[in-house]
Parts: structure tokens; C-alpha cells; sequence
């Protein structure tokens, strides 16, 4: 796992203009069809209003940043344009934290001797599963997991197999009591321990037969149609935070896990880490397959598309876990 602020491309689904209108007027013709093309309805009194100011803030910030990045990288009005920042942070991204360190036999030994490509992509080599949609949940640390074990598991030969990342969110109460860490949920969590977790229960199921449903999806508006899991065995509350007031134990992992499930052969035996130094993780992400990073994403909230590499960025303020899947230099 790395820190990075930069060399991190997504793709998201947004409406995109070269300049968003300002006036009360313009700006409110564009929030009545961007809560069409989103599915977005406000049920509170005062709500439509009030998401109406915070998007129109939102204009305002979009076409500010698009002026200071240049093309370089965009940002656009997407499905997260009504959230101000705090919210984005609370609800899409996990509390800031410094990353971990270990010790040094965890880290993967590499002395860069050749030249670096001007690019590469493990995409096109079919090592890539499909773009998922984690929700309104702080479960990014699940799917960057999930998604290097599926990585790993095609490099061997296996077929490109979409793994649970439910069973992830629902079971995996690991904690790391020295370094003041554990998998807390939608409340955030670190893939290492993650990792342990799997090698701990012996496997994952696909996730046709554990599917995600933890957070407020594209095709999913509204959070009664979240399966509120109740948190996992395990779950330390001094490290987490107080559990969710009500779930669904029906929906939960004591009632949904079913090792006889497990994907026939897949089982870790051990995980590494790998420098921070970028050129290292390059030569890493060539050699070994897609990695699991964690970022500092505090822009990422309106991001569209391009190499995200923010002007002011703080890597030890790591919000956000991630898969990496390429690089272009």
C-alpha cells in the first residue's frame, strides 16, 4: 500500500460544460436537470433550497478550479455536486490518518535499474474487473482490497472474477491495537488488516453470491434501500466509533456468510507492502499487477477526469483508498 496524490486516473459518469452558469437563474435550470439526470429528491422541508445553495457554490468552485488546472485535470458537476465538502468527506471518505509503517522485512526490496515506460495499463490485459460504485458509504478501503486480490487472482492464470466486497465490509472486524487501527465498516477501515481478515477466514465469495449493498448507490437514491449491516464480529468501538443506532441482522454477516461459498482455491498466504518513493511503485505496478494505494482525496469530490495531481496536497493525510491500475508519465 502507497500514499500518492498524483498518478491516480477515474472515470466518472458527469455532466460536463467548459463553464457553469452563475446566476441565480442559469444555475437553478441546471439543478432541476442534474436532479433529473441523478434521481435526486429532498423530502425535509427547506431541503431543495438548501442543496440548491450548496450546489450553486459548487458551480462556482468547479469553474474556479477548471480555470487553475487548465485541462490538466477537470472537474464537473457529478452526482456529488449537492454535498458540500464536509459532508463528501463524512459520508464518501474515511477520517484523515497517516499510513501505517511496518517492519522492514514487510516491504517489498527494489532497486530501479530500467528505464520506466511513458505508460502502461493493466486494463486492456483483461487484469481489471469493471468500475464499482461504493455509495454513500466509507467503504473505499474494502474495494481497493478486493480489487488487488482480484488482480492478483487473474495474473495467476485465474479467471477475471468480480469478488465480494460486502463480505469485506460485513465480516472484517480486524484491529491493530499498537498502530491504533481497525476495519470498522462504512466507517472506514486499511487494507492491510483487510488482508489479514481474508487469510484469517480462508477466503471471499464472488460478488454475485455476497453482493455490495451498504452503500447509497447510482441505482439506488434513498437510504431505505441501503442494507444497513449491523458492524462485524469484532468491531472496536474505542478505535471506530459508536456503531450504527439500528441494522438489519438479517442482512448482516452472522446471517450472509457462507464459507462453503469461498471461490475454489483462492486464499492469501501473506501480503507486502512497497515504498513510497513513485518510482518504486511504478516499477512495482508493472512487475506485480494492480495495487491497493490510499490518497488524499479532498478533491477528488468533483473531479471528472485527467491525472489527479492537486497543486496543494498532503500525503500524510490519507482519506481514501484506491486500486492502481496504470501509469503515464
Amino acid at each position: 500500500m502507497v500514499s500518492l496524490c498524483g498518478l491516480l486516473v477515474l472515470v466518472l459518469a458527469n455532466s460536463v460544460s467548459s463553464s457553469y452558469p452563475e446566476d441565480e437563474e442559469g444555475a437553478n435550470n441546471l439543478f432541476q436537470s442534474w436532479k433529473q439526470e441523478h434521481g435526486k429528491e429532498y423530502k425535509l422541508l427547506g431541503e431543495d433550497f438548501g442543496r440548491f445553495q450548496i450546489f450553486k457554490n459548487n458551480l462556482k468552485l468547479i469553474n474556479k478550479l477548471n480555470g487553475m488546472y487548465k485541462g490538466k485535470m477537470t472537474f464537473a458537476a457529478n452526482k456529488f455536486a449537492d454535498m458540500d465538502p464536509k459532508e463528501f468527506q463524512r459520508k464518501i471518505l474515511m477520517p484523515k490518518r497517516r499510513a501505517p509503517t511496518f517492519e522492514s522485512s514487510r516491504y517489498i526490496k527494489s532497486k530501479v535499474n530500467d528505464p520506466l515506460p511513458d505508460s502502461f495499463d493493466w486494463v486492456p490485459k483483461n487484469m481489471v474487473t469493471s468500475v464499482k460504485d461504493q455509495g454513500a458509504a466509507g467503504s473505499c478501503w474494502a474495494f481497493s482490497t478486493v480489487e488487488n486480490i482480484e488482480g492478483q487472482w487473474a495474473m495467476a492464470g485465474k479467471p477475471l472474477t468480480n469478488l465480494s466486497v460486502e463480505q469485506v465490509v460485513d465480516c472484517d472486524g480486524m484491529e491493530d491495537i499498537p498502530g491504533k487501527n481497525a476495519d470498522c465498516g462504512v466507517f472506514g477501515g486499511w487494507p492491510y488488516l483487510a488482508y489479514q481478515y481474508i487469510m484469517k477466514t480462508g477466503g471471499l465469495s464472488t460478488w454475485n453470491d455476497y453482493p455490495y449493498c451498504s452503500g447509497d448507490t447510482a441505482d439506488k437514491h434513498h437510504p431505505q434501500d441501503n442494507c444497513m449491516p449491523c458492524p462485524a464480529p469484532g468491531f472496536n468501538a474505542s478505535l471506530c466509533g459508536p456503531p450504527v443506532p439500528y441494522c438489519n441482522m438479517s442482512q448482516s454477516c452472522v446471517a450472509k456468510l457462507n464459507k462453503a461459498k469461498f471461490v475454489n482455491g483462492l486464499q492469501l498466504s501473506s501480503w507486502k507492502a512497497i515504498d513510497q518513493n513513485e518510482t518504486v511503485v511504478a516499477e512495482q505496478l508493472m512487475k506485480i499487477g494492480p495495487l491497493s494505494i490510499a490518497i488524499n482525496a479532498e478533491l477528488l469530490q468533483l473531479y471528472h477526469k485527467g491525472v489527479f495531481e492537486p497543486h496543494h496536497c498532503d500525503p500524510k493525510n490519507l482519506d481514501h483508498g484506491n486500486k492502481l491500475n496504470c501509469l503515464n508519465i
